[in-house]
């Protein structure tokens, strides 16, 4: 059994071993350098084996000491997740969710209420961010992805497909005689979403849909470029230009009347929404209830946004004439 010395020792080992720096792990400790070298230096003799090649200016791990790192973060990680375990045995403690900007603003704050309703003491903290998450190391119980593919190595479920079609203001769309005429987006501004999935280019998700619509002769890398889907859907309700919208989170302001759908060339994105989370925390009576209702929402505007696909690609049908 490890004593507290070494596992004190242990602890000092993991921070230097992420900073690569005695002195840094010693500001982060409150300890002084001397003393970081000192415990890293009993730790060796104690397990038998060096941990770090020091050189001049910097440290090196070596095979033993990477091998040991890599164990102490899993059993890290583990102990934190069977804590966290500990402290929501019931609804009344925080869970917490990362998903992306447009899925937070467009999708999730609207459901907020229904769940609220639905488990009173839950506190759901929402982290809205456009990379993946890091399960072993950040405090995050579920995740939802937009990608063309479950991670690896994440338990998850298939929460709903996406579609693509260009929106704008009825405005824009009068003005430049938008209805079911694709060739007029070449007179158009374009607004585009850098970060429509992971690895995506600045006019990635036009391009997409411009091919698979048979879209002919439009040059879309030009326009004015936003970090976040619900900017450029912004701009398009004030009427500033044309706005890839994915459908699942367009529809309710398309419904709204904030936004039209000028041309019926609804495609599929490619990519779905992923409903993540570390294998370790699936069976998490929180969690599960999490899955359980936010799937229940996906189905509900699954339903709603086909039909609303098909009357909104008759409007436009109907206008152009």
């Amino acid at each position: 059994m490890l004593n507290g010395a070494i596992l004190s020792s242990l602890h000092c080992f993991e921070c230097a071993a992420r900073h690569l720096s005695f002195t840094k792990a010693a500001e982060e400790l409150y300890l002084t350098q001397s003393a970081v070298s000192h415990r890293i230096k009993k730790l060796e003799e104690q397990l038998g084996f060096k941990l770090f090649l020091r050189f001049n200016r910097r440290l090196q791990l070596t095979d033993q000491g990477a091998g040991l790192l890599a164990e102490l973060d899993q059993s890290l990680g583990s102990l934190e997740i069977a804590i966290r375990d500990l402290k929501q045995q019931d609804f009344s403690s925080t869970l917490s969710i990362a998903v992306p900007h447009s899925f937070a603003r467009c999708w999730l704050a609207e459901r907020l209420g229904d769940l609220h309703s639905k488990f009173p003491r839950l506190t759901l903290q929402v982290r809205a961010r456009s990379r993946a998450t890091d399960f072993q190391h950040e405090s995050v119980d579920l995740a939802v992805y937009y990608s063309d593919h479950l991670a690896t190595g994440l338990y998850g479920t298939d929460l709903m497909e996406e579609s693509l079609v260009p929106v704008c203001s009825r405005e824009y769309a009068d003005l430049h005689e938008l209805w079911n005429s694709p060739e007029r987006l070449g007179q158009c501004l374009l607004l585009h979403d850098e970060t429509a999935w992971q690895s995506a280019g600045f006019y990635t998700e036009w391009q997409y849909w411009a091919r698979l619509a048979e879209i002919e002769g439009l040059s879309v890398d030009r326009g004015f470029v936003f970090n976040r889907a619900d900017l450029a859907y912004r701009a398009a309700m004030s009427g500033q230009g044309v706005a890839m919208g994915r459908w699942s989170m367009v529809a309710p302001q398309v419904e709204a009347g904030n936004l039209v759908v000028p041309i019926e060339s609804f495609v599929p994105a490619g990519q779905r929404y992923y409903l993540v989370c570390h294998p370790d925390r699936k069976d998490t009576p929180a969690v599960k209830a999490m899955f359980d209702w936010m799937q229940e929402q996906a189905a509900q505007r699954i339903s709603l946004g086909e039909a609303s696909m098909a009357k909104y690609a008759d409007q436009a049908s109907q206008r152009a004439f």
